[in-house]
């Protein structure tokens, strides 16, 4: 697969335009939703506009409808291994259906550097392109510092997982009646981004996307997210799966005025290795230590050094509560957020009593 970097070089030169070229691109396959089942048609050719499926389905003319496609020999666990876009049918053929793609506002598509793509190209294309029309609706302010982030500030590897964090955050907004009005203040937006980057760990990368949706506003500034930006780019892999944890096992307790604790929580020495997939509890707990320096849990009394047969304690603070909702896209009040949130402890029964 050609490095990403030559996607944002082509695609952000100037006065460059995308050629509608048809190619064939083997093992490329579509399913429509509105096709039979689960069936996948093949793919008989692809361009920058459109698409041309081979199907024995006849699909109302001019109908828009979602296809996804895929590729049949990515793994299905991986995360760029499908795409779903919009397309509208405009044409019949002996062997298919012809179809036109409906692409969001932006976002274009540069599929032809290569004289014979590979379907992982194709489906990285849909991927990148979508992202940086996303991240340039929500914060055109930004369009200048995204454009040089991507070409000259990011690897390959950071550009990716930037992708995987933006279109995160669109399918968290995409429920909203007001996804298409909303903005984000640049330079969160531009913060996410980079600090983001960092991160191949997808739960971690999910608490960005949450973050960078909470972020957003129709016809408002955000001033609040900031904060969660400084304490989230403080987190690793390990702090994310603790901190992920506590908040969603501990039962919360909502006051009448709103506000949101956790009772105490507690996790043993073989809990704690299961959460954080690491056997070094030294290692844990210090992790355990900086989440409580960062003021996400509560601290806790213990001895100089950790010891299997020693609980820890985890409960998170209402900080950590308030900045585990914003990390899910919440955009409301954490009590709303908890109130709806499916958790492996329910709310404690006096969650009314001031």
């Amino acid at each position: 697969m050609r490095s990403l970097k030559s996607w944002f070089e082509k695609a952000f030169a100037e006065g460059l335009k995308p050629r509608a070229v048809r190619r064939n691109v083997p093992g490329l396959e579509a399913l429509h939703s509105a096709g039979p089942g689960s069936e996948l048609d093949n793919v008989k050719d692809i361009s920058a506009t459109g698409i041309y499926i081979l199907t024995k389905e006849r699909w109302p003319q001019g109908e828009v409808s979602t296809i996804k496609l895929t590729c049949e020999d990515q793994p299905k666990e991986a995360l760029d291994h499908e795409v779903v876009v919009q397309a509208k049918t405009v044409r019949y053929g002996d062997d298919g259906v012809g179809l036109a793609f409906v692409l969001p506002p932006g976002m274009e598509l540069w599929l032809w550097k290569a004289e014979h793509p590979e379907p992982e190209e194709i489906l990285n294309e849909f991927r990148v392109a979508r992202a940086v029309a996303f991240l340039k609706r929500i914060c055109p302010s930004a369009s200048g510092e995204l454009d040089l982030l991507f070409r000259e500030g990011l690897s390959n590897l950071r550009i990716r997982n930037s992708i995987e964090i933006a279109l995160h955050a669109e399918e968290i907004l995409a429920s909203d009646p007001n996804a298409d009005s909303m903005r984000a203040p640049g330079n969160v937006a531009l913060r996410i981004t980079e600090n983001g980057s960092w991160s191949d760990s997808p739960l971690t990368q999910r608490l960005w996307a949450g973050l960078l949706a909470s972020a957003c506003r129709a016809g408002e500034a955000d001033t609040s997210t900031m904060a969660y930006v400084e304490t989230l780019s403080q987190l690793a892999t390990m702090h994310s799966r603790l901190f992920d944890a506590a908040c969603t096992r501990a039962n919360k307790i909502i006051a009448k005025d709103g506000s949101v604790t956790a009772s105490q929580l507690a996790f043993t020495s073989d809990q704690l290795i299961e959460i954080a997939d690491a056997h070094d509890l030294m290692r844990i707990d210090r992790n355990i230590t900086q989440l409580f320096d960062l003021g996400l849990i509560e601290q806790r009394v213990k001895s100089k050094y950790f010891t299997w047969t020693e609980d820890a304690n985890v409960t998170p603070t209402p900080l950590g509560l308030e900045m585990f909702a914003r990390c899910h896209g919440h955009l409301g009040s954490p009590s709303d957020f908890y109130r709806d949130l499916p958790s492996e402890a329910p709310l404690s029964p006096t969650s009314l009593t001031p």
